[in-house]
């Protein structure tokens, strides 16, 4: 497996493995460039991702569209993101919730139990394909384009 947390991937393959388009990668990374330390490294003038920062930038797009601030929303998927979850795991939080450290991870629908409004985000499965992607693109064979 690729370690989860060093940063070797660009920005086209970040976009890629997360399933974004490249210009709302780059929209994402504009909104937040003030949390770019929880989903991301800039070395010399490239940014560069981890598998986690990847994961990060996907569930915190997920909470995006679920009604959550990009901060609130990115906040949230790498306070639940410090290793990679079950592939079966689910992300639970609460519709109204602003904390970073609000919502669970659960991985039997026995153990959901809802009590008000959630935003229910499939994060083992997310995780669990882009690191398969990670794994398949640190796999391929790097071939030199002649001049």
């Amino acid at each position: 497996m690729a370690d989860w947390t060093t940063r070797d991937f660009t920005v086209a393959e970040a976009a890629d493995m997360a399933g974004l388009h490249r210009a709302t990668l780059d929209v994402i990374i504009h909104r937040a460039r003030d949390l770019e330390v929880l989903f991301s490294e800039k070395r010399k003038s490239r940014r560069w991702f981890s598998p986690r920062d990847i994961a990060v930038l996907r569930i915190g797009y997920e909470l995006e569209r679920a009604g959550r601030d990009w901060a609130t929303a990115l906040a949230q998927a790498f306070e639940h993101l410090g290793q990679p979850p079950p592939s079966d795991a689910l992300l639970i939080i609460p519709i109204m919730s602003v904390s970073a450290r609000s919502g669970r991870i659960v991985t039997g629908l026995a153990d959901l139990v809802p009590t008000a409004s959630m935003a229910v985000v499939p994060i083992g499965s997310i995780v669990a394909d882009i690191i398969a992607a990670c794994e398949t693109l640190k796999e391929a064979p790097v071939v030199a384009i002649p001049k």
